[in-house]
């Protein structure tokens, strides 16, 4: 017998629950960067920010690493 999805949330949301409070938080702090800046790698904020929330948690690790101009 299969557990339900009930007993699966149940076991598998507390390991779950980090990291999607930790792919949030990177987002927030990638699109507040991306704002404040005046400037980015490639000129387009706007194709920064689509990678940012488009990309979970690989966007804005990408855009932390590749996209900020300093």
């Amino acid at each position: 017998m299969e557990p339900s999805l009930e007993t699966t949330l149940r076991t598998y949301l507390p390991l779950l629950a980090p990291l999607l409070v930790l792919q949030l938080a990177l987002q927030v702090a990638a699109i507040i960067d991306l704002v404040r800046r005046e400037r980015v790698r490639g000129g387009n904020k706007w194709v920064w920010g689509a990678l940012i929330v488009l990309g979970e948690v690989l966007g804005p690790l990408v855009y932390f690493v590749a996209g900020r101009e300093e």
